[in-house]
């Protein structure tokens, strides 16, 4: 997990770089400027900057306690001011991840065809077994209790 410090910090995640730049001081100029002294804590204020870094860490899977973490925020937080950035950077990745899934399933991927129909086409495997009596019977049960 990448330190606080006054440099962003890169964190490589394959194909898509994303820059977290930790400025505590960033959001809180802000509020100085924007509220006048009252009660309580002041209104948290979110910046292009921090939604554009809560939706690429969204898109590739981060769980929100991470991200959170990241911004210096609780998760509680996060989704109370970010929720649009989390739900479409999840929305992409899944989209991204169940079109790869599809083109495996179209190609031939045994396994990735039957994953597909379990979860999308609810198909499953059960075992189902029948007892039957003598020559396909029903079954007699006698019950013993020793009290005649």
């Amino acid at each position: 997990m990448p330190k606080k410090n006054d440099t962003p910090n890169i964190i490589d995640s394959g194909k898509i770089d994303i820059v977290i730049d930790i400025n505590e001081n960033e959001n809180h100029s802000q509020l100085e400027k924007s509220q006048k002294r009252g009660r309580g804590r002041p209104r948290y204020l979110t910046t292009p900057t921090t939604q554009n870094q809560v939706y690429e860490l969204s898109k590739v899977g981060t769980r929100y306690e991470d991200i959170a973490f990241m911004l210096g925020i609780s998760a509680d937080t996060l989704t109370k001011y970010y929720k649009p950035e989390l739900e479409k950077g999840r929305i992409e990745a899944n989209a991204v991840i169940a079109g790869t899934l599809y083109e495996k399933a179209r190609q031939g991927d045994t396994a990735s065809m039957m994953f597909w129909l379990k979860t999308r086409a609810q198909w499953s495997e059960k075992n189902t077994t029948e007892l039957t009596g003598e020559g396909g019977a029903p079954i007699n049960i006698k019950v013993v209790t020793g009290i005649e």
